[in-house]
């Protein structure tokens, strides 16, 4: 396979996508290596692409940006922006400056696929489900009663079944035959239905229709520590925090790679960038760490157009009925790594329905928004997004009719023809924000003779980048981002095989703290003069040292978060 010929025009299963991965990390070896972070349940690999120029330094040394997709099995439009950002920015390295800045400078982490056992299902068959395809929490799902989704009518899709009933809440709208629309509360006479998920009935007795429970009912993105609480709680949680092995491997890397200051995890769908917290107020969080997130978050509304918003308070609204475990507040609210989950494409935002802020809609307005998004399917998919209703004859319920919207690919991901643009505008936004990683340099690097072998040697560490060396402040409050550290040491020079020894008068390594970001003045531009903050992007670090004229020295600086810096300077 030549990457160079790979089409974003349609959603790659396992195999796909991994003989991508091994071709274009082969074709990039100074720029791309491919690893497993771990397992799935069904003995997938979970690749993990590491992007980052490796002839600039160690790429685990390097500023992170943390990115993955397909948490949730169904929502593929995820993983492919992942694969699409890997090849964009190989590809345009070299070419593009800023892609090449960042690549030299820092480092991705990309993971296309958490679920990849649950995208197979749902790539593969007509079955849909959250994360995998394991029995949970039921250890014998298709022993339970109810309604349970199936092909029943064999078109290789599991549409919607629509029956009539004098108890229904639905009627077909009189401005287009697909739509359905509420039941007036004072309607009594018309034709009336109920509407089911395409599928088949246990135990069924003539009486009301419920459905059974999920057979697969894990939810990934449910099974994260911070907040974590059990199953009747918390639908999907898993059995305890981290208990799924796709979770565990996900965890263990973010971990495993401290140098990781911001994440974007892609899903679907909502077109909405939801920046954290997710679990409570954002009163409750660093001031400044939500500033960084609401600056970060525009320029990804620029790239996208989907408009930022607190996910707490916006999303959520505000109340209780925020998810427990979630991925994005354990990144924040226990690793203190900014976080935001971006959800991809909305066709109701495609066909220019109100979407934020959320409010409740008349009946009214909601057969609008139906019409609204058939007329989109009419123009931009020839009306092949929806499947007209027809009749056929089920072999429980009798007559029937199945139809409705192919949720798969026009709900729930994006449909083919308007994959691609998906991907590239979701990628400019991965690019950006790369490049508000913190970003060390050396200035001022000198010494100066004191007489009898003796220098003072130092040199002026800034941090030029937008986020401060420690990522975030709630890494500072969790301790989870360690000081910069200066050291000095003689280097080799031409014809030795060991660097000339120096003596150092005092500590060859020093703690120097933290250094802030841009990402701490966020206020408006005043006339007025500003009172001092403790800001501090600046500070100069210095040593006395015995060595012979002619020894080289090298100044090293690194910290976990803000990468690693070294200036050489001669001694005469």
């Amino acid at each position: 396979m030549d990457p160079a010929d790979v089409k974003f025009d349609h959603y790659f299963t396992y195999d796909e996508m991994e003989s991508f991965l091994k071709a274009i990390t082969s074709k990039y070896p100074d720029l791309a290596q491919l690893s497993s972070a771990g397992k799935s349940g069904e003995g997938r690999d979970i690749w993990v692409v590491t992007l980052s120029d490796r002839r600039t330094g160690n790429p685990d040394e390097k500023p992170a940006l943390y990115i993955d997709g397909n948490f949730h099995a169904g929502e593929v439009t995820g993983s492919m922006i992942n694969l699409y950002a890997i090849k964009y920015i190989l590809e345009n390295y070299g070419k593009d400056e800023r892609v090449t800045r960042l690549l030299k400078r820092n480092t991705l982490y990309v993971i296309p696929r958490v679920s990849p056992d649950g995208a197979e299902v749902y790539l593969t068959t007509p079955e849909t489900l959250r994360s995998a395809p394991r029995p949970y929490p039921f250890p014998n799902p298709d022993d339970l009663e109810g309604l349970y989704p199936a092909d029943v009518d064999g078109d290789g899709h599991i549409l919607f079944m629509r029956v009539k009933d004098d108890t229904g809440e639905w009627k077909v709208s009189p401005k287009d035959p697909r739509a359905m629309v509420r039941r007036a509360p004072d309607e009594e006479e018309g034709t009336f239905y109920r509407v089911y998920v395409e599928g088949f009935l246990r135990e069924h007795d003539e009486g009301a229709i419920k459905n059974a429970p999920p057979k697969w009912g894990l939810d990934f993105n449910r099974n994260f520590p911070y907040g974590w609480v059990p199953e009747v709680e918390q639908a999907g949680a898993g059995e305890f925090p981290l208990s799924e092995p796709e979770t565990r491997a996900v965890a263990e890397f973010i971990v495993n790679h401290p140098n990781i200051s911001l994440a974007l995890t892609y899903h679907t769908t909502g077109g909405v960038i939801l920046r954290v917290p997710g679990a409570h107020s954002s009163k409750e969080s660093p001031r400044q760490d939500i500033q960084a997130m609401i600056a970060i978050g525009e320029m990804g509304a620029e790239e996208t157009g989907y408009p930022c918003v607190p996910c707490f308070e916006e999303f959520y609204g505000g109340g209780e009925g925020y998810s427990r475990g979630a991925f994005d507040d354990w990144l924040f609210d226990h690793r203190g790594i900014l976080a935001y989950t971006v959800e991809t494409w909305n066709l109701a935002q495609r066909s220019g329905i109100h979407q934020f802020p959320t409010r409740e809609k008349s009946v009214q307005e909601q057969e609008e928004d139906y019409l609204k998004m058939l007329a989109w399917n009419d123009r931009e998919l020839a009306g092949k997004g929806f499947e007209n209703w027809r009749p056929f004859d089920h072999p429980q319920l009798g007559e029937v009719e199945i139809g409705g919207w192919y949720v798969k690919y026009v709900i729930q991901n994006a449909p083919h023809k308007f994959l691609e643009a998906e991907c590239h505008k979701n990628t400019m936004f991965i690019v950006r924000a790369a490049l508000t990683l913190p970003r060390l340099v050396l200035d001022d690097v000198g010494y100066r003779a004191l007489g009898d072998g003796v220098y003072e040697v130092s040199a002026v560490v800034k941090n030029v980048g937008f986020l401060p060396t420690y990522g975030s402040h709630k890494a500072l409050e969790l301790k989870k981002a360690k000081p910069l550290t200066a050291e000095i040491y003689a280097c080799a020079q031409d014809g030795q095989d060991e660097p000339a020894g120096i003596e150092v008068i005092g500590k060859t390594k020093q703690e120097i703290g933290h250094l802030d970001g841009r990402s701490g003045t966020t206020a408006a531009f005043s006339h007025w003069t500003p009172r001092a903050t403790g800001d501090q992007r600046v500070k100069k670090v210095s040593w006395v040292v015995k060595a012979q004229p002619g020894t080289e020295v090298t100044i090293k600086v690194r910290g976990d978060r803000a990468g690693c810096v070294t200036e050489t300077v001669k001694l005469e």
